[in-house]
């Protein structure tokens, strides 16, 4: 079962996926399927086999209890590489991890661009914009892509025609300032 990634606590502890700091070293979190089994195996991995020994360490409610030590001994860790070089060692492991991107990563990320999940906005601009595209898809309908939100009171005047009201209305709307111009 792979990791679960999850939003960062106020206080760091050891239950949590990898995630990336501003330096591109690798920051920590992570969350396992079968943690008294994978826990060791991690920290043999990133260069910490005592850690994997240690009676602090040996259990869930151990790592719990003695949570400050094993942030600290994985922060110190985790800071002596690069973000680009841990991935291979966790490979090598077998473990199974994702790095949690910031959000400009995630916009130009190939996978997501590839598949079509962050797609442009059709807005006419050179360099277009880009959102998350629709999940939904339906048998015979053409999807329709995204486009820019319309601009404040764009659409007023439609809506409130289709609403019943006649043009004196929303002009006298207008005139006091109950919708813009």
């Amino acid at each position: 079962m792979a990791a679960r990634v999850q939003a960062a606590p106020a206080t760091r502890t050891p239950t949590c996926s990898p995630e990336t700091s501003r330096k591109r070293t690798l920051s920590w979190r992570t969350a396992f399927a079968d943690e008294d089994k994978q826990v060791p195996l991690f920290l043999k991995a990133v260069g910490h086999p005592e850690a994997a020994e240690d009676p602090r360490f040996h259990d869930t409610a151990s790592r719990r209890a003695h949570a400050a030590d094993i942030v600290t001994l994985l922060d110190r860790r985790f800071a002596t590489r690069p973000l680009a070089e841990w991935p291979e060692v966790l490979d090598a492991a077998g473990l199974t991890y994702g790095v949690v991107q910031t959000l400009e990563e995630s916009a130009h990320d190939p996978q997501l661009l590839a598949n079509q999940i962050v797609v442009p906005i059709e807005d006419g601009s050179s360099e277009p914009h880009l959102t998350l595209n629709s999940p939904v898809h339906l048998d015979q309908e053409q999807k329709v892509p995204p486009r820019p939100a319309p601009d404040l009171g764009e659409h007023t005047e439609e809506v409130l025609t289709e609403l019943g009201f006649i043009a004196d209305d929303i002009e006298s709307l207008r005139t006091g300032g109950a919708i813009p111009r």
